[in-house]
């Protein structure tokens, strides 16, 4: 029995240093231990080649993916930030120019600050940026126009960059902000007064005022002492185009007015206009009165010179203001009052007529 288990140990490590082909002893043996069963060269090729695909890959990845980390970091470590300002002392409100550069690889993302407002300091504005590909890097150029109406001396504070997944500050820049360069060894004196200087202008205008107002009283003494001729109406003809005088005209004109039908509002202002307009032409015609472009009012007062009896103009008067109501306040009068009227106007030119003899 212990022969034949050394045989068995004795096989078994060669089987496992060199492949061969069992017999059917050989198998019943490997039978009875299931866990010691031979493995051929191609099988161990095949477990071997099995292995390093599970083990070996993982580590490819790592490698590409520390390879990547590298590239990245070498990226933002080789970025370079620079800021720069025209002036580091200014007069208040003297613009200043602050300036980013920044040198990267290219292809690498960049964030330019967004400064809203910087403290002690007005934005006036900011310029385009530009940017430079030189091999593989790029260079970026960024400028703000800023200015300060404080005084004293105040820094620039540093602005945020973001260089890949790496954040970066600018430099803080000093700048100095007074009134004025004043020299202490130079004597300063207080401000002087207004002095007033006299405007040969004003002197010249006097003269002409002067000038104008005595040739202007001079005019007028002149004009007063020499008498305007009188204005003269031109003389109505004793005949009108109708071929009838002044007096026969109103008369003819009173008589078709007579014959009238006043229906309605519109006849009866005819009515009153005809009347007013016939005592109007005759006292033009016969007298050179100018009454075509007066009111009734001025009309009545005009008549008052007349040598007419008190109670006769006083009808006329009347009969001159009732025509106005009838005209302008769309009065119509009874059939006994438009009677009276007509007559009325009748009388007084037959007065006024006998009063011109």
């Amino acid at each position: 029995m212990e022969l034949r288990m050394r045989e068995r140990i004795a096989n078994n490590m060669v089987v496992e240093n060199e492949p061969r082909i069992m017999n059917k002893e050989e198998l019943r043996t490997n039978h009875e231990f299931p866990d010691r069963i031979p493995l051929s060269r191609e099988l161990r090729q095949a477990s071997r080649a099995r292995s390093l695909s599970t083990i070996h890959y993982p580590r490819y990845f790592t490698l590409v993916f520390l390879l990547l980390i590298s590239f990245t970091a070498y990226a933002q470590d080789s970025a370079s930030v620079k800021t720069q300002i025209d002036k580091t002392h200014i007069l208040i409100g003297e613009p200043i120019r602050l300036g980013v550069d920044v040198r990267i690889p290219s292809g690498v993302f960049i964030r330019f600050p967004q400064p809203d407002t910087i403290p002690h300091f007005v934005i006036l504005g900011k310029g385009s940026l530009d940017s430079v590909v030189s091999g593989k890097s790029t260079s970026y150029h960024l400028e703000w126009k800023l200015t300060s109406f404080d005084s004293g001396i105040y820094k620039i504070p540093a602005l945020p960059l973001l260089i890949g997944n790496r954040h970066y500050l600018s430099d803080s820049l000093p700048v100095e902000v007074s009134y004025g360069n004043l020299d202490s060894a130079k004597e300063y004196h207080d401000i002087r007064n207004i002095i007033e200087i006299e405007n040969p202008a004003v002197k010249y205008i006097l003269w002409v005022v002067l000038g104008l107002t005595i040739l202007a009283i001079i005019l007028f003494v002149f004009s007063a002492s020499k008498p305007f001729p009188a204005t003269k109406m031109p003389e109505e003809k004793a005949v009108g185009k109708s071929g009838l005088s002044a007096f026969d005209e109103a008369m003819a004109s009173l008589e078709r007015l007579k014959k009238m039908s006043l229906a309605d509002a519109a006849s009866v202002k005819k009515y009153y206009s005809g009347m007013n307009d016939a005592l109007r032409v005759y006292l033009n015609r016969s007298m050179q009165l100018v009454t075509m472009e007066r009111t009734n009012e001025e009309l009545i007062l005009q008549l008052s010179n007349l040598e007419m009896q008190k109670e006769a103009f006083t009808h006329l008067a009347a009969t001159l203001r009732m025509s106005d109501f009838v005209k302008f306040a769309k009065y119509i009068p009874d059939v006994y009052d438009n009677e009276r009227n007509l007559e009325v106007i009748r009388s007084s030119i037959l007065l006024i007529n006998e009063i011109r003899k």
